[in-house]
């Protein structure tokens, strides 16, 4: 039996978390049998109570399906993505063939916070496109996302453009933009509630955070994006490669 790691928590949420994470990582295999709410809650010794809620939201997000007369059986895992291009992992995604669509939140040209100056290298008084949408996969809200243009760029950019295409398309397409390059940073967060309700998810649910700066090939920097994704719906894998230098080995780390 697995413990349950936080009493603050509540038991149907950490055993829906935990049932997640074996439909992620492959252990319950898309096709398999489901266990059922009385193996549930032998197993974690709980309720069938606690079992049934915590099942309803992996059925809700379509995990797990019920046959009647046969039981539950896992029928997907989370979108996993390689390589990551540098077009965004969003055109990753539309590439495979898979349905997508848009919701825009916000659009409006605003004077942006001082972390936005830094990564655009603007000026102070300068006023930039903020877009905020949610993206959907198969109907599904997976990617809630923050885009910062600077305002030369962003006036030729229209609402209707971004309901279509991904936002470094039209940098290149409709603004005559040549990308280089991107730089990002990802890390792990949690679920505020504005976000858990776009992203259909609860309060405190984890996330994957890519924040990134995107630059031309004259090295400017274009657009400053902050991207949330549902964990339990994309994952991030990276080919990596060790390279030996004559005198030692060197590896990059994160430094708190």
């Amino acid at each position: 039996m697995e413990r349950f790691k936080d009493s603050s928590i509540p038991l149907y949420y950490q055993l829906e978390n935990i049932l997640r994470e074996k439909i992620s990582s492959g252990e319950y295999r898309s096709g398999d049998p489901f266990p059922t709410e009385k193996q549930l809650a032998q197993d974690y010794l709980v309720s069938r109570i606690t079992v049934r809620q915590a099942v309803l939201g992996l059925i809700n997000d379509g995990l797990i399906s019920r046959k009647r007369g046969m039981g539950s059986f896992v029928t997907s895992k989370p979108i996993s993505h390689e390589p990551m291009k540098l077009t965004g992992m969003i055109e990753d995604i539309i590439t495979r063939g898979i349905k997508t669509e848009s919701k825009l939140i916000d659009f409006a040209f605003i004077y942006p916070p001082k972390k936005v100056i830094e990564s655009l290298k603007l000026d102070e008084e300068t006023k930039v496109l903020r877009i905020e949408r949610i993206r959907l996969v198969k109907e599904t809200p997976i990617i809630h996302s923050i885009s910062y243009i600077p305002s030369e760029l962003g006036s030729m950019i229209g609402v209707k453009d971004l309901t279509i295409q991904p936002t470094i398309t039209i940098l290149e397409k409709k603004c005559k933009m040549k990308i280089s390059r991107g730089s990002q940073i990802i890390e792990a967060t949690l679920a505020d509630s504005r976000i858990a309700s776009y992203l259909e998810i609860m309060v405190g649910a984890p996330l994957l955070k890519i924040e990134r700066i995107v630059f031309d090939i004259k090295e400017k920097p274009v657009e400053y994006v902050i991207a949330l994704y549902r964990a339990d719906k994309y994952n991030y894998s990276v080919d990596l490669a060790r390279k030996k230098s004559s005198s030692r080995t060197k590896w990059d780390y994160m430094k708190k």
